[in-house]
């Protein structure tokens, strides 16, 4: 039996879930998956043992290509199937039931399902499997929901020559007559479907073991020459030592295989003992430390999953951040405690932190533990209220109740609630036994109420003496709560040409709150009441603060607090409290001296911003010039090699003029030299773009050259990119047409494509595509997978027009579709939100 339904949507909601999960039970699988090299499809022979409670009709989960054989407790059934549900009547289903279904499939070309991707450099295929939040039922017919556990017998049938990697360890691996191999893996212990991972092909394999845990590292063989085994390893090892010690619960699975796969949508994903990884983790250019951290934050943020969300899961998705965000507060907290990596908690600021403080201010806001009523919204709130604002109010808990109160209370969590589900009052319920806090208060005001609060000092001094102090909090209009914050002062005053610091602890939870501490305490030059980064709240600084910070930025030898000081700053640049042509001035004056990586990438980047978006359109490429101008001049003095990667790639991002351009294709072509400088293929590929983009003499020499000097499938995509970059109205119309048909063959190559499409210096041959795109989206969002509807939409939308006329443009289709697709309507009003801001933030610097 063979069905297309496009027009049905695929997804779950709480309900449904809710009423199944009160009827199912006691569920496993045995799976049987049977693999053929170079085939466009597979066979599955799934059979699921489960108990049943209740009456009426039960349905099952299951994305195929065909059904041939639908079994119920031993009896063939007619296959009642719409393409996502497969229905077994209330006939058919008794106490204890066994369902088996044979079928054929489809391999996914989007990234979720169970991929399939060919290497372009030696034709080698390769799979993997990638399934949250709804998304593993395209594999097998299944239960697909956080709380219906299951355990899981596999045998997989694939050709001699692959490995194939699952959640448990292989038990026997038999040859068979027609060159495949048969692969049987252990039972697993009891975990969520959206966990389960297959991941099969000619991968190269590094292993190690640690204890009584058996770790192996796989990519591509293509890949190979480039997987730093040394480094994953150690932190591997680290992690785990860390994390058994913390949780005092070992390691509860066994194995731990990492696997580096290709054109992976998101950075990674805790399958249970099988975690997957983007490929951009494999570092094929010479990388930063801030590079080589920010991995490592990966590897240790879905180890801790192994233990929050697999081993203990969610019951339903409203309850996502209590994954994300625990998973962000615990890979920081072993990052600076277990490994090399120490300035982790700079990183989180400048970015983790920022990216919450973004996603909150936006209109579509929501709290950290919401109601979440289906899928489709679940794949919307992988966002950074669930990620960065729940793993800083994380930060602040702790910094309330003590880290051996958290520490006691997770001890709890996990040995009353391993193997199974739990809810955030579980969860709670578990701090409060820790830590002897009642935390339901705390609970209501920081987990349930969106959007944040801002936070500034109000002070006088008589001569050389605090006289008088207090804090004061505000919060928007629309979300008005008012919230308790820990937090400490920091009191910054000169002392014979030093600058030193004193710290005031203090809380506030109403509106203003006196801190008699700070009183007779000597007159500082400037405050800053969030030191320490323990607070979530944007920071008003008041105005001799602020007149002091300008003069006096590097100054400041604490490396935390200037980059929380540069942090507000950009702040009042987004609120219009600071011109954006007057921070950019800043920048120039300041970042250019400064030696802390992490500080100048997170300063330079919101610089670049600035210059593309919140910069009038008259002076946007002056600016940009201005910026390049003193990324080379910073590019030339740099003491590391780090530095002088993330000022190179400065220099390349504002390259917009034609001696800017000129300038990067020089130092690409060893025209011109910076010693120690290495154009990497990265910077090499992004030089290439701009030239196409901008009609630079050679632009397409350059192209084929690259292409030549990278033939991986990196070089690949961004040789689409540079197609699509052309000006010229014929590739134009030919990059559209293909992607509203039949794309380029995977959503990664058609991202890519599609990422080389919109430049703002094009503004006059992209004129059709403007109203092109509006009309489009209401049937890419109908009749398309989310991960593409989702990238075709942030891809493609002309944010490169900051004008009103577009912003109308855009809520037209917000007023036409907005309640028939709600997905559609989040991404178009967060598009008009930061539209919107990039408006005001040119009309404040113009004014």
């Amino acid at each position: 039996m063979t069905i297309s339904t496009p027009e049905l949507r695929d997804n779950l909601t709480q309900a449904e879930a809710e009423a199944r999960a009160l009827r199912v039970s006691g569920c496993e699988y045995t799976i049987a998956i049977e693999l053929t090299r170079g085939a466009g499809t597979y066979r599955g022979d799934t059979t699921l043992r489960f108990d049943a409670a209740g009456s009426g009709d039960l349905f099952l989960d299951f994305r195929g290509k065909s059904i041939e054989l639908l079994e119920v407790n031993d009896r063939p059934l007619e296959p009642n199937w719409n393409g996502y549900r497969l229905w077994l009547p209330a006939a058919s289903v008794s106490k204890s039931n066994t369902v088996r279904v044979v079928y054929e499939n489809e391999y996914d070309h989007e990234g979720d399902g169970f991929h399939q991707f060919k290497d372009p450099e030696d034709g080698e295929e390769y799979l993997y499997s990638n399934f949250e939040p709804y998304e593993s039922h395209r594999l097998f017919p299944q239960f697909d929901q956080p709380d219906i556990k299951g355990t899981y017998g596999l045998t997989v049938l694939a050709p001699a020559e692959w490995e194939v990697v699952a959640n448990s360890r292989e038990t026997s691996a038999e040859p068979r007559p027609d060159g495949r191999t048969l692969h049987a893996f252990e039972a697993t212990q009891p975990f969520s479907t959206y966990l389960f991972a297959l991941v099969v092909g000619p991968y190269h394999v590094a292993r190690e073991r640690h204890g009584s845990v058996d770790i192996g590292l796989f990519c591509r063989k293509s890949l190979a020459k480039h997987l730093d085994t040394q480094e994953l390893f150690e932190v591997t090892r680290q992690g785990l030592d860390f994390y058994a010690a913390f949780f005092d619960f070992p390691y509860p699975f066994g194995k731990y295989d990492q696997i580096f796969v290709p054109e992976f949508n998101s950075g990674a994903m805790e399958n249970v003992g099988c975690v997957t990884h983007n490929e951009y983790m494999v570092f094929r250019d010479p990388p930063t430390e801030n590079q080589r951290r920010g991995r490592a934050e990966t590897v240790l943020h879905e180890m801790a999953h192994m233990w929050f969300g697999d081993l203990v899961t969610m019951r339903w998705w409203n309850d996502l951040w209590l994954n994300e965000s625990f998973a962000t507060y615990m890979s920081y907290l072993c990052m600076d405690d277990a490994t090399r990596f120490k300035t982790g908690w700079q990183d989180f600021a400048s970015g983790m932190k920022n990216w919450a403080y973004r996603q909150d201010q936006l209109v579509t806001t929501h709290p950290i533990a919401g109601q979440v009523e289906d899928t489709d919204q679940t794949f919307l709130n992988f966002d950074g209220i669930t990620y960065g604002k729940g793993a800083s109010v994380l930060k602040q808990l702790v910094k309330a109740i003590g880290l051996d109160g958290f520490r006691e209370g997770m001890r709890h969590y996990f040995r009353t609630h391993a193997y199974g589900n739990a809810t955030l009052s579980q969860f709670l319920g578990s701090l409060e036994k820790g830590s002897g806090v009642d935390l339901k208060e705390w609970a209501r005001l920081w987990l349930e109420t969106p959007s944040l609060n801002t936070i500034g000092a109000r002070w006088e001094a008589d001569g050389d003496r605090i006289s008088q102090f207090s804090l004061g909090q505000t919060a928007p209009e629309e979300y008005p709560t008012i919230r308790p914050h820990r937090i400490d002062i920091g009191l910054v005053r000169d002392v014979q040409g030093k600058l030193e610091i004193s710290v005031v602890p203090a809380s506030i939870a109403t509106a203003e709150a006196e801190v008699t501490e700070a009183r007779g305490l000597p007159r500082p030059s400037l405050v800053f009441p969030n030191y320490g980064d323990h607070g979530y709240a944007k920071i008003a600084l008041d105005a001799e603060s602020l007149t002091f910070l300008k003069g006096n930025m590097q100054r400041i030898e604490d490396a935390l607090l200037r980059l929380q000081l540069w942090g507000s700053l950009w702040s009042m640049v987004r609120d219009q409290q600071l011109r954006s042509t007057e921070y950019l001035e800043l920048v120039r004056a300041h970042i250019t001296r400064e030696a802390m990586p992490e500080l100048v990438e997170a300063v330079v980047n919101n610089a670049t911003a600035a210059a593309g978006r919140y910069v009038p359109e008259e002076w946007k490429a002056g600016e940009a010039h201005s910026l390049a101008g003193a990324a080379y001049g910073a590019l030339k003095a740099a003491g590391s090699p780090d530095l002088q990667i993330i000022w190179v790639r400065a220099l390349i991002a504002n390259a917009v003029v034609p001696e800017d351009l000129a300038l990067v294709a020089r130092l690409a072509d060893g025209e011109e030299a910076v010693e120690g400088l290495t154009i990497d293929q990265d910077m090499r590929w992004s030089i290439a773009a701009k030239h196409v983009a901008y009609g630079m003499p050679g632009a397409a020499e350059r192209v084929t050259a690259e292409a030549q000097r990278d033939p991986s499938d990196r070089g690949v995509r961004a040789k689409l990119r540079c197609e699509t970059s052309s000006p010229a109205a014929e590739a134009k119309a030919s990059a559209w047409e293909r992607f509203n048909g039949e794309g380029y063959g995977s959503l990664y190559l058609t991202g890519a494509a599609m990422s080389g499409f919109n430049w703002a210096e094009q503004r006059e041959v992209l004129e059709p595509y403007v109203e092109a795109y509006f009309g489009a989206l209401p049937n890419v969002f109908r009749t398309k997978d989310k991960e593409f509807a989702s990238d075709y939409f942030r891809a493609l939308f002309p944010g490169y027009r900051v004008e009103r006329e577009l912003l109308s443009q855009s809520e037209a289709v917000l007023a036409g579709y907005g309640d028939e697709l709600p997905v559609l309507a989040r991404m178009v009003r967060e598009a008009n939100d930061d539209l919107l801001r990039a408006i005001r933030c040119r009309e404040f610097a113009a004014g």
